[in-house]
């Protein structure tokens, strides 16, 4: 089972959310872009990877980090 998803961003702009996500997906990393709102504003919360290990956790936010995305944090 995975032992965790990395949360990469929230974009209040559907594209940027998607230029994010294409990003990962072009680097191996599986993104997904899911819409959501908060006090009547749409955005748009990027998630990626899902570590198959506690082993993997470590490599796997230290790629997407590489990435530019260095506020990514894995989702409890």
């Amino acid at each position: 089972t995975a032992v965790g998803t990395v949360q990469i961003g929230i974009f209040s702009v559907a594209a940027n959310a998607r230029r994010a996500a294409d990003m990962l997906s072009r680097a191996g990393i599986p993104a997904t872009v899911t819409p959501g709102a908060t006090q009547g504003k749409p955005f748009w919360s990027v998630t990626a990877g899902s570590a198959a290990s506690q082993a993997d956790r470590a490599p796997l936010l230290e790629k997407i980090r590489a990435l530019g995305f260095t506020d990514a944090y894995f989702l409890r």
